[in-house]
Parts: structure tokens; sequence; C-alpha cells
């Protein structure tokens, strides 16, 4: 399996302290190398989810891989004296990795209007791209069997499911082997980004780490989900304090 490289701990969850450049490293090693990894993009949301409900800490705690994706966790990791060295999103994370073009790949979820406008935009922002398939997320479950076989069938090397977490990571972990993939990463609504419908914020908002705040004021409705940042910066904080 590819080295992982230095782990820390956010809330006693491990976190990657990786670079893009090296999580994209590791992810080529464990396509070239035949192996598996499932990579987690944790924020604060996701994070405080899983200091509070054990099913949701098993997922984070048995990934191969967890990559800091939002100003939260850098924050957090600082507080606890040892900051990373940058941040790395799902979705910087798919758009890296469909620049380069290296390897075949499967996205599964969103609504089917979404994922349709994602596929054409995809190949025309990207040329050399390799999708080898694609599904929309609105299926039953009993329909799992045999998508699972499509992205078995198609060899896909690295499969991007956005159906939300804990959702998306709970069906890579019950169907990695029927998949035969090597690369599995939850993505959340990156589809509805690369589709057009969802506007990441300015370059300005994400220097800042204020990315949330762009996304609030875009979308008022986010404003339940938002809460969970300052549950989880008092969570951080009561800890440093052990």
């Amino acid at each position: 399996m590819a080295a992982k490289g230095r782990e820390i701990r956010v809330l006693g969850l491990p976190v990657s302290d990786s670079t893009m450049e090296e999580t994209l490293a590791y992810i080529d090693k464990t396509v070239a190398e035949q192996g598996y990894a499932r990579i987690v993009t944790m924020n604060a949301e996701i994070a405080y989810l899983a200091a509070t409900d054990q099913k949701v800490r098993h997922i984070i705690e048995t990934a191969d891989y967890v990559t800091a994706d939002g100003s939260g966790i850098l924050w957090a990791a600082e507080r606890y004296g040892t900051p990373l060295k940058e941040r790395v999103s799902g979705i910087d994370l798919v758009q890296h990795l469909l620049a380069r073009g290296k390897h075949r790949f499967y996205f599964l979820g969103a609504h089917p209007d979404v994922i349709e406008t994602a596929m054409m935009k995809i190949h025309s922002d990207y040329p050399d791209v390799s999708i080898v398939g694609y599904h929309d997320g609105y299926f039953k479950e009993e329909e799992s069997a045999a998508i699972a076989q499509e992205i078995a069938a198609a060899q896909t090397d690295i499969l991007f499911v956005a159906m939300g977490f804990p959702k998306q990571d709970q069906w890579i972990m019950e169907h990695r082997e029927e998949t035969g993939i090597h690369v599995a990463i939850g993505v959340g609504g990156s589809l509805d980004v690369l589709s057009g419908n969802v506007k990441r914020a300015p370059k300005v908002f994400q220097k800042m780490g204020m990315e949330w705040f762009y996304r609030l004021c875009t979308d008022p409705k986010r404003i339940k989900r938002m809460m969970a940042l300052p549950k989880f910066m008092s969570l951080v904080k009561k800890d440093c304090k052990k």
C-alpha cells in the first residue's frame, strides 16, 4: 500500500498532513500498485458528526486517507499545535485528477439532470479525460449490486461518489469488493459545482478561509448545516484544555 505520510489528530480523528501534490502522488501510487484506498475529505461538519456518533466515527477511523477539507480543520490543527500544510478539498481534488487525465473515472451520485450536465461540462473542460461510466444517485438499494458490477466491468481506477456524507462512504464500504476499484473518494456536492449549478466562492474568500461564509450568503438554507461549525469549534477548545 502507498505510504500515507504524517497524520495528526483532530478530536481524535486522523487527518493527513499532506499537500495536494502529495495526495495526488498517493493516489497515483495506489492505482499503479493495483492497491486500494478509501479517501475521506473531512470538513468541520463531518468531524463534528464523527465526534458525536460512533458509527460515523468508524467511517473516518477506518478510512485509508483523510484530507483536510475546510478551514475549520486547519484552524483546529493550529489549536492542537500541529498545523497542517494546506487544505485539500474534495472539489479541488476532483478537478486536479480530471485535469491530469491519468486514470479511468466513474461518477456516482447527484440528481439525473445534474450528473448529465456535469458529464457534458467535464468532457468539454477536460477533453483528454477518461470517464468510463456514471450513474445518478437516485436509485434503490436493490440496484446497488448492478451498479457495482457496472463499475467493475468498466475497469474503473477511481470512483467518485457524490451522495453526501455519510451515505456515500457507507455505499463505498459496502460495495468495495464488487466494484474492484483502486481508489474511492466521497465528494459530496462536487457534481453540483462541476455542473455549474453551484458556484464556488471567489479565490479571495477561499484564501481567507471564508468560503463557508460565501456559500451561506448565496444559499441561506445552509444555516442549519453551518451550525455544526461553532459546535465543532467548542468541542476542539474543550479538547485542547484536557
